[in-house]
């Protein structure tokens, strides 16, 4: 009986545990796919991000220069002049309401960003009952938020970059809004227009030119108020002003230098420079410039060559011109000579947006990802194993990881500004800690930059045009019925727009 007994009690504990490990599993995968769920993980992490304010609030002093300069208070007409005119737009509705009154213009400020900061979190929400994977995004934009820490309500580039996101959202389904977006953040913050050359497909295509044409559109219509409003030396001053800049302290070409400058302080100079912004010089950072000049032009090169080769080969979708704005907006920070610690919420939006977006290889269905990314007449035949396209996801696993890597290293540029900047430049030589945070954060970058590369080019081979359509016609020809794609062992994939 004891036997019996013992044997009993072992099943039943045996059962007990196979029972309790799906429900921890489902539990944990409702909580994860809860709205409420990240609606407080959102209010969490603002109050974390609200203490972190609390502890070191003097990232504040750049919103301090917004509302003097903005009512005249410097004596300097020059300032704010190297940021583009549309890019303060915000700047002069807020003074409108707050006068000068600098603690009132700051919590305005701080508060204003918050509140783009929660509408962006609900429009990535939006819809998920019929897109599952809007919580990816969502989540990771509960998390890099915090992570990004002062910076993302303390600065001006939360507004293109939610403009950039906007573009990348509506890529597929409005065109023309989406090009005009994209136009828009280029007028406030520049480097968007480098991303313009993703909007390029095959000559051919009418789709092309929407968005080629609301891209120049939007962008002649908003240089033109600039130009009428403030006058044409104010439409190009950010142009100038870039001109003058040398090598910042946290540029990643700057990385050597400053490691170079903790072992040898005498040897380098490091000081506020004209451009707002703080400098080194030394032995090899001239060096570093021309390495940073030339690795800019590569940028560009790639970003041209990418437009004339889809203008002419076609193979436009959007899946791929997705990830191809992430890797320009990376290859943008990761070869500049400036990287100033804001920088880095210009991916956050972008990759949460991609994370929503892009076909998610376990909960894509055909019914769901053919209207987002491809219109009705290249409508696929639904079947299992023609859920994801081919290689897809790889390419997704590839942007999670980026997306990963990009909250520790927005934590560890919270960790070196404004908690620990000091010990780059005043301090410099007196704590490593800070040093090499920011040198593993610029790892981190070029690491992310490499990755996008890769999930760019995998998503450009898994979004190609097969040769189904070949052996179909082939073996018609012959008098034999073409077998499905997926009965061969190859998935189908949506035929880009203008291939």
């Amino acid at each position: 009986m004891l036997c019996v007994a013992r044997h009993t009690s072992q099943l039943l504990a045996h059962l007990t545990l196979r029972m309790r490990r799906p429900y921890k599993v489902r539990t944990l995968s409702r909580l994860e796919v809860s709205l409420p769920a990240v609606w407080t993980g959102w209010v969490v992490a603002r109050i974390i991000l609200a203490l972190l304010i609390l502890r070191d609030w003097s990232a504040r002093n750049d919103i301090l220069y917004y509302v003097a300069a903005m009512t005249g208070h410097t004596g300097n007409p020059a300032d704010l002049t190297e940021y583009p005119h549309a890019g303060i737009w915000p700047l002069h509705i807020l003074v409108a309401i707050t006068g000068f009154r600098p603690d009132a213009f700051y919590i305005a400020f701080v508060v204003a960003c918050l509140l783009c900061d929660a509408l962006f979190l609900a429009l990535l929400l939006r819809g998920h009952r019929d897109r599952p994977q809007a919580f990816n995004g969502a989540w990771f934009w509960v998390f890099f938020g915090t992570a990004a820490g002062q910076i993302l309500v303390m600065r001006l580039d939360l507004y293109p970059s939610l403009a950039v996101a906007g573009a990348v959202a509506l890529l597929a389904t409005r065109p023309a809004v989406s090009a005009a977006l994209l136009s828009f953040a280029t007028t406030m913050k520049l480097w968007p227009g480098v991303l313009a050359a993703g909007l390029v497909g095959r000559i051919t295509s009418s789709r092309t030119w929407i968005r080629l044409v609301a891209f120049g559109v939007a962008g002649i219509a908003l240089c033109a108020v600039t130009a009428l409003t403030s006058g044409i030396d104010r439409l190009l001053s950010p142009l100038s002003y870039q001109d003058v800049r040398g090598l910042q302290i946290e540029s990643i070409p700057a990385t050597r230098a400053m490691l170079r400058a903790f072992i040898h302080p005498e040897a380098y100079q490091v000081g506020y420079a004209p451009s707002k912004s703080f400098e080194i010089a030394g032995p090899g950072t001239d060096t570093a410039i021309e390495i940073s000049s030339w690795l800019m032009v590569a940028t560009i090169v790639f970003a041209l060559a990418w437009a004339v080769f889809h203008f002419f080969a076609g193979g436009w979708n959007a899946p791929t011109t997705m990830v191809f704005f992430l890797v320009a907006a990376l290859l943008l920070i990761a070869c500049n000579k400036v990287f100033s610690p804001q920088y880095i919420v210009w991916i956050g939006p972008l990759i949460a947006v991609i994370l929503r977006e892009y076909p998610h290889p376990r909960f894509a269905q055909p019914h769901l990802a053919q209207p987002r990314f491809a219109p009705p007449h290249f409508a696929r035949s639904a079947s299992p194993a023609d859920e994801t396209p081919a290689g897809s996801a790889a390419t997704y696993w590839l942007i999670v990881t980026v997306a990963i890597l990009a909250v520790i290293a927005a934590g560890l540029g919270t960790y070196v500004y404004p908690f620990n900047y000091d010990f780059l430049h005043v301090d410099l030589g007196q704590k490593a800690a800070p040093l090499f945070a920011l040198a593993t954060r610029n790892g981190l970058i070029v690491i992310m930059t490499i990755l996008s590369l890769i999930a760019l080019f995998t998503s450009a081979f898994a979004t190609r045009p097969r040769r189904n359509a070949r052996h179909a016609s082939s073996a018609s020809a012959h008098g034999h019925a073409a077998a499905p794609a997926h009965a061969m062992g190859v998935s189908r994939v949506p035929r880009p727009e203008d291939s």
